[in-house]
């Protein structure tokens, strides 16, 4: 015990001298400069957010060459404005959650952290233990089209740099790391509107579970029978080439197995301000 008590006590000396996040939209980040000296963009932080506009987008797609269809057919979906985490949750928020809250995670995270690696994502998270941080944190887990339209915008992307596969441009099997890598150290896994790792470092989850979308035709019904969570992206352990970022899977909730996320949060719809009485 005495043990452990040092372990979380060294940790919260990381978190609080070394480690931080900001927990502000980029585009505040990047406006924010020296008086009288023009702006530059700023790298995010972790806990950074960015704004998905509200509109519709394409989901989906109609060529899905993987054995059960998932993500058959594209259907146009309509949301409203929101945010979403730039990074998946690190290792770092992980133990600050753990130390303000009490909360004792579920998932064999520790196995994948180590000194040093603050700023890579967190692995190894249950369902449960990524809904109470985003809880925590005053988000939420996203819906499966919160996290397509963030990570494929409104171009249908495929991959977060075009149509073709390239190995070099995300953390996944072929890339030949085999383990997690800092978020946002390969700036072309980069998403439209801004999010680092939508496609490599680690499968992600998502507040839904698995269910055929409208008018989906060559779906078998026994994969829906188990009541799997869904789960987004590619992985560093999974072949990057056979996926898209519609591809979907799915895992019992309990599972772990490399699994990380990130939080998205609702943004109040816009009232309009009552004019003021004349004295």
């Amino acid at each position: 015990m005495k043990g452990r008590a040092l372990f979380w006590v060294a940790f919260l000396g990381i978190i609080i001298f070394t480690w931080g996040c900001s927990n502000k939209p980029v585009e505040q980040v990047a406006s924010e400069g020296a008086p009288g000296e023009e702006a530059t963009e700023a790298k995010p932080m972790p806990g950074d957010v960015v704004t998905i506009p509200a509109g519709e987008f394409t989901m989906g797609t109609d060529n899905d060459l993987s054995r059960y269809k998932l993500a058959e057919p594209a259907h146009t979906v309509d949301l409203p404005a929101y945010q979403i985490d730039v990074y998946e949750v690190t290792n770092g928020q992980f133990v600050r959650f753990q130390l303000e809250s009490d909360y004792k995670a579920q998932g064999d995270w520790r196995s994948y952290y180590t000194i040093g690696r603050e700023d890579y994502p967190v692995a190894n998270v249950t369902w449960d233990d990524a809904k109470a941080f985003c809880e925590w944190a005053g988000g939420r887990l996203p819906t499966e089209a919160e996290w397509e339209k963030a990570a494929r915008g409104t171009e249908q992307l495929k991959y977060p740099w075009g149509p073709v596969f390239d190995w070099t441009k995300a953390n996944t099997n072929e890339h030949g790391v085999r383990d997690t890598v800092e978020v946002g150290s390969i700036p072309t896994d980069k998403s439209p509107y801004g999010c680092y790792d939508m496609f490599g470092n680690l499968q992600e989850w998502t507040s839904e579970k698995l269910a055929p979308y409208p008018d989906a035709k060559q779906v078998d019904p026994k994969v829906f029978k188990r009541g799997l969570i869904a789960l987004r992206g590619s992985s560093y352990a999974l072949k990057g080439e056979s996926m898209g970022l519609y591809s979907r899977t799915g895992a019992v909730a309990d599972a772990q197995q490399g699994y990380g996320f990130r939080c998205v949060k609702d943004i109040a719809p816009a009232t309009e301000s009552q004019p003021s009485e004349s004295k």
